[in-house]
């Protein structure tokens, strides 16, 4: 019951919600679990990104000096699964946890098998990354008035 559990999980989390359930069954039976405890570093900022880590149960802190502690259920290191990138912040394991390990070379083998919610994903993706853009040009303009 274990692998449905984590594929429910996973169902509920973008962008795996986009995905039919047998995509979602080969990411929970493909990915790695790794069980880090308490107090683990992840990555620090600045390190290579291979892949991403989903929480299905534990807590893990985002960032430095004030940190965001995340949860069962949260995707870190989105865009990892997806690009060659960097980490842009630290994170360390809040709460012993167990987590899946989504290689990105794993995710795009996924991917090719269901090119129509590939699509989708990456037409997701463009919009996040366009209202991002518009978001930062709004802010230099303030910037710039200031």
């Amino acid at each position: 019951m274990a692998l449905d559990d984590d594929i429910e999980l996973l169902a509920r989390t973008s962008p795996f919600d986009l995905l039919p359930p047998d995509a979602l069954r080969l990411i929970a039976f493909s990915a790695q679990k790794v069980y880090p405890q308490a107090e683990t570093e992840l990555f620090a900022e600045g390190d290579d990104a291979d892949c991403a880590y989903f929480i299905i149960s534990g807590e893990v802190a985002l960032g430095e000096s004030a940190p965001r502690i995340v949860a069962r259920g949260t995707l870190i290191g989105e865009s990892a699964m997806l690009i060659a990138t960097k980490r842009p912040i630290r994170a360390r394991v809040h709460a012993d946890a167990v987590m899946m390990k989504i290689g990105r070379e794993m995710f795009a083998r996924v991917l090719a098998e269901f090119p129509k919610e590939t699509a989708r994903i990456h037409a997701r993706l463009a919009a996040r990354a366009r209202a991002t853009i518009r978001d930062l040009n709004a802010l230099r303009a303030r910037s710039h008035l200031s």
